[in-house]
């Protein structure tokens, strides 16, 4: 697994709330996005997971909100493993806005093991922590 991972998303008019801004909610879920695909790449296969009972669920998520996305906006969400513990890792997140080198928000997921058919939090098994590199000192912004 890369010490970072890199998510790209242009926001659409269909993630625009009341307020005329991106709704909270997307920000999480882009964050799952990018998490799936950081893990994605460094070999996990959700699919065959699944097809065996296990995956990974979230415990917590900790978002701060510092500004708003708009639609059109080109976003960036930088995630890393900062922790891994016998059964949870901690994942962090950056969502900027590089045109104009904005961080939108700072995001902080607790992801556990869990076994799906027994539907308990279980040890991360070994194969699986090593898919993971945790990364000790927060990469920079995108443009730093």
């Amino acid at each position: 697994m890369t010490a970072y991972f890199d998510y790209s998303h242009t926001v659409v008019e269909d993630e625009i709330d009341a307020q005329g801004h991106v709704h909270n909610l997307r920000y999480l879920q882009w964050t799952l996005w990018a998490a799936g695909a950081h893990s994605k790449s460094a070999g996990w296969n959700a699919t065959v997971a699944l097809d065996q009972g296990f995956g990974w669920v979230v415990r917590s998520h900790e978002a701060t909100y510092r500004a708003a996305a708009m639609a059109g906006d080109e976003i960036l969400v930088r995630t890393w493993v900062s922790e891994i513990a016998r059964f949870a890792s901690r994942r962090k997140y950056l969502v900027c806005r590089p045109a104009d080198e904005t961080i939108l928000a700072k995001v902080e997921t607790r992801w556990v093991y869990v076994d799906l058919k027994i539907r308990k939090v279980i040890p991360i098994p070994p194969d699986v922590a090593s898919q993971l590199s945790v990364v000790q000192t927060p990469p920079k912004s995108p443009w730093e």
